[in-house]
């Protein structure tokens, strides 16, 4: 019962998670079996909380929110009623009310991060930028371990929304952090490409073929970015040395479907620069 009370009093919603896990006959059982627990302890606010986190992630707003009520009754002020008030409101797409209840929950518990998160998504679909990007970069802040989802997510908002150094510095920093994810990795190479800053992508192509099992992949890479850096020749050069590596690898590597790929991919890029000489 401590674990369940810890959980509900941080306001971490983690049946909604549940939740997006075991689908949506799984949540039929998941909230009758709930619904027992609520019924032979009506007073339990812990269990009632519970109950309210399932029926908001199954889109039942009107049955989540008599609940959370019925929490802040029997409880007022232990529970983060407003942070899962939101989540209830914007599965069911009130990006009004998910925001008033955001605003509610950051007065009362800015040390969440996120409720920060929640509402710079509810402030980017009213196309409050200034707002949404200091919301995503108070979320971020305030994360001690920040996902590589989170991390992405924070820096695609910024640059589609002109801020591209920034966004950049942000993957940099979690690349820093949680070590070369391939996600994250490719995220700053499509930054560095866009702003021309073609010396730092390849040094992270360098870099990731260095780690990677395979170099293969990173090969195709780096001489792809020669060709759109200008650099032809050495895109050319690049192109030639992993035909050359593929055809040395033993025939059951060579054949595999992932190596034939590249080498269709290397022909034509060959064959493709040598028409543009």
């Amino acid at each position: 019962m401590r674990n369940v009370r810890f959980l509900a009093l941080a306001g971490l919603s983690l049946l909604v998670q549940v939740a997006s896990v075991v689908g949506h006959e799984g949540l039929h059982e998941l909230i009758d079996a709930q619904k027992n627990k609520v019924e032979k302890a009506p007073s339990d606010p812990a269990l009632r909380f519970e109950l309210a986190s399932l029926y908001g992630a199954h889109g039942e707003l009107k049955l989540a929110l008599t609940n959370l009520d019925r929490v802040d009754a029997l409880a007022p002020g232990k529970f983060q009623t407003d942070l899962l008030r939101s989540e209830a409101f914007l599965v069911v797409g009130d990006f009004a009310k998910a925001k008033e209840a955001l605003d509610r929950q950051i007065a009362s518990h800015p040390e969440n991060a996120k409720g920060w998160l929640l509402r710079a998504r509810a402030e980017r679909h009213f196309g409050q930028d200034k707002t949404s990007l200091a919301d995503f970069r108070e979320a971020l802040k305030r994360t001690p371990s920040p996902e590589p989802d989170l991390i992405q997510e924070v820096a695609d908002a910024l640059a589609t929304r002109g801020f591209q150094d920034e966004a950049a510095q942000v993957l940099a920093a979690g690349i820093e952090r949680l070590g070369r994810i391939p996600s994250l990795v490719l995220r700053v190479l499509d930054l560095e490409i866009a702003n021309r800053n073609f010396d730092a992508a390849l040094r992270l192509v360098a870099q990731m073929q260095k780690d990677a099992p395979r170099p293969e992949p990173w090969m195709a890479r780096r001489a792809t970015i020669l060709a759109q850096a200008g650099r032809i020749d050495e895109s050319r050069a690049a192109w030639k040395t992993l035909s050359d590596h593929l055809t040395s690898l033993p025939a059951p590597e060579r054949t595999s479907h992932a190596m034939t790929q590249f080498a269709e991919e290397s022909r034509q890029a060959l064959a493709s620069l040598k028409n543009d000489q």
